[in-house]
């Protein structure tokens, strides 16, 4: 079986087409160095925004726990509510990246 070449995880060009990183530069040589980025890194998305401004998590006095999620999927409902909630998920969840010197700077 035939390996696959790898790829800049963000353009996806094969590293055989990659430029080096130049001399001077942490990765002086190599065709791809390791960031970090968000899983998501869209443009923000305004009723995902509103939802997660409305949701509410608070400890009350004595202890006892309070969030309106019930409330958020009556107003939305279930499938925008789930969909706000793994947007900021993938929004606020950093993952390693393995990119070519023109989309590391990005």
């Amino acid at each position: 079986m035939e390996e696959k070449e790898r790829t800049c995880d963000r353009c996806y060009k094969p590293i055989s087409e990659l430029p080096e990183f130049p001399s001077g530069s942490y990765y002086e040589g190599a065709k791809l160095g390791k960031t970090y980025r968000a899983l998501y890194e869209g443009p923000e998305v305004d009723e995902y925004e509103q939802i997660l401004d409305e949701y509410i998590y608070e400890a009350e006095p004595g202890d006892v726990w309070r969030e309106n999620i019930n409330e958020l999927i009556e107003k939305y409902g279930q499938e925008k509510v789930d969909q706000a909630f793994l947007y900021d998920q993938a929004s606020n969840t950093v993952g390693s990246s393995w990119e070519c010197v023109d989309c590391i700077g990005k």
